[in-house]
């Protein structure tokens, strides 16, 4: 295929690999934090039985209660848009690599903190998945196969 430089070519550039990769990570990020919201909710008594025995003396029932509703509402977006730019950035869609970098930017932020409370194994996988995808979004053959489908059209 043409590099796409320049013209009358209107051919897509052939999709980058670590675009590939980047899609399924996202793809699967996002899978995992859906499930994990799912989870919450149908555990969500238990969940609330389990979080007050440990902040009882410094929250109530009822903002233990809410807590959990945001966290699981914040899962839920959060997931939902990472799937939503996993399939995007296979479409070489500008939009979605920079929401790419902000919700993946976001779980670094959320995983990192988890880790260092003692998340465990899953906060450890989805920090490196997240550095990951980044990683794989900054590389110039990535970049280059966004600025040809921003200017092939």
């Amino acid at each position: 295929m043409s590099e796409g430089s320049a013209g009358g070519d209107d051919r897509p550039a052939q999709m980058p690999r670590e675009v590939r990769l980047a899609s399924a990570l996202l793809t699967a990020l996002g899978a995992v934090l859906v499930v994990n919201a799912v989870v919450a909710l149908l555990y969500r008594d238990d969940l609330r039985a389990a979080a007050e025995d440990g902040v009882s003396t410094v929250l109530s029932s009822a903002q233990v209660s809410a807590i959990l509703i945001v966290v699981t509402v914040l899962l839920l977006l959060l997931g939902g848009l990472l799937v939503l730019t996993g399939a995007q950035i296979r479409r070489g869609r500008q939009w979605a690599r920079v929401l790419a970098f902000v919700t993946a930017g976001i779980l670094i932020l959320i995983t990192g903190i988890g880790a260092l409370a003692g998340g465990g194994l899953l906060a450890a996988v989805l920090l490196g998945a997240a550095v990951g995808v980044v990683a794989l979004l900054m590389q110039s053959s990535v970049a280059a196969f966004f600025e040809h489908r921003a200017h092939g059209r």
